[in-house]
């Protein structure tokens, strides 16, 4: 008689329920971790766009606008950006805070801007 026995036939489904919960497994991890690092990048662009802005484009920095909702790249962010004024360093201090409204991680950039009299 030819063929597998039943103790065969069970340890193969075993092994192969192994491989399969392992990869089911690591393709979960990498599903999480692409989309942290996508929220990850997009605060961080989005910070950059509002600093670059506010750095350049005096009628944008000076509109009045600390905080503000924000779809980008379809997700929803909250920014926010503080001025400061330096008299001893001439000089502006453009801080920006994203706040992601789905994961509420935060980043933060900031940038000095000398004031020309």
């Amino acid at each position: 008689m030819k063929g597998f026995t039943l103790v065969e036939v069970l340890v193969s489904l075993f092994i192969l329920s192994l491989v399969a919960v392992t990869g089911i497994t690591s393709l979960s991890y990498s599903t999480r971790t692409i989309s942290s690092l996508s929220d990850d990048f997009y605060r961080g662009t989005l910070a950059e766009n509002i600093i670059i802005r506010s750095y350049f484009d005096e009628n944008y920095l000076t509109n009045n606008l600390l905080t503000q909702r924000e779809e980008f790249m379809g997700y929803p962010y909250i920014w926010n950006r503080k001025i400061t004024i330096d008299p001893k360093q001439n000089s502006l201090n453009i801080e920006v805070e994203v706040i992601s409204e789905e994961t509420d991680k935060s980043t933060k950039l900031e940038i000095y801007k000398a004031i020309n009299e």
